[in-house]
């Protein structure tokens, strides 16, 4: 049986995915070309003889298994998910969803992955694609709990692989390489402590198809939630060991009698009317 919290009614209103708004969670991966919502200007160099500007830790994969209690290693994964699509609700009983009445998609569960950041990159689709989009539900980290799980209790030292050391290295004459670096990057973020999910605190965002995202190691998270017409696949990296409660842990959203509990609740004005349309129970 999972550990869980009970949700009063809390409804989530959905922003627009930009790095300013999600940085306590984690990065995202986007073209910063004509991305909006970042304040903090990425490195970038050419390369490729010219024809590519190369954009300087756009993200980072960094292993924290040096504080897990069992000890074992981890090695870097990736995984794919097939994401199908998830249906929404209407907020009023027995009306259908329709473009001048909110939507919402009820949160059950939410989990983390303590030691390890996870990076969702999607596959085949583009920022104008009007028929697929996906949720990013996340929350942050309660200081203190009643329910401790296996989780580091101070902030770890930052260690760098020699893939980091080699990766934050100047471009060599060999790229073409012809500018140097005009800013920094996002640093890599550090667990986020033993504590339970802060549903007070819980936010969720429309991500497009040219966006991926990278949660913080230890940031509490929903599955993935895709709305639309079409499956989507995601390339998954992340560091494993193994061992089932340092790989992923997992907290059920229960409601109260008499409530709704946790709701993602979504303006359909907002969504393209062929999303809409997929979207719908």
């Amino acid at each position: 049986m999972l550990p869980y919290l009970t949700a009063p009614n809390l409804d989530l209103p959905v922003r627009p995915l930009t790095q300013d708004a999600f940085a306590e969670f984690g990065t995202v991966v986007e073209n910063p070309e004509g991305a909006t919502g970042r304040s903090q200007q990425l490195k970038v160099v050419k390369a490729n003889q010219g024809s590519a500007l190369k954009y300087i830790d756009v993200s980072h994969v960094s292993n924290y298994y040096h504080l897990a209690p069992s000890g074992n290693p981890a090695k870097a994964v990736m995984n794919m998910f097939v994401c199908s699509p998830r249906q929404l609700q209407s907020t009023s009983s027995g009306s259908d969803i329709t473009q001048d009445r909110p939507s919402k998609f009820p949160v059950q569960i939410l989990e983390r992955h303590p030691f390890t950041p996870q990076t969702f990159i999607p596959l085949g689709l583009a920022a104008v694609d009007a028929t697929t989009a996906y949720l990013v539900i996340v929350a942050p980290t309660c200081k203190t709990t009643d329910k401790p799980l296996p989780y580091p209790q101070h902030a770890p030292k930052q260690q760098r692989s020699w893939t980091e050391i080699f990766s934050r290295a100047q471009p060599s004459p060999v790229d073409n390489s012809t500018s140097s670096p005009a800013a920094s990057g996002p640093e890599p973020q550090l667990p986020k402590g033993p504590g339970e999910p802060d549903l007070s605190r819980a936010c969720a965002f429309l991500a497009n198809g040219s966006q991926a995202v990278t949660y913080g190691p230890g940031t509490w998270h929903a599955p993935m939630v895709v709305l639309g017409a079409k499956a989507i696949g995601f390339v998954v990296i992340q560091y494993a060991n193994d061992v089932g409660l340092e790989d992923c842990q997992e907290m059920e959203i229960r409601t109260e009698t008499g409530s709704e509990g946790l709701n993602v609740v979504i303006d359909n004005a907002r969504l393209s009317p062929k999303l809409q349309e997929k979207a719908k129970l």
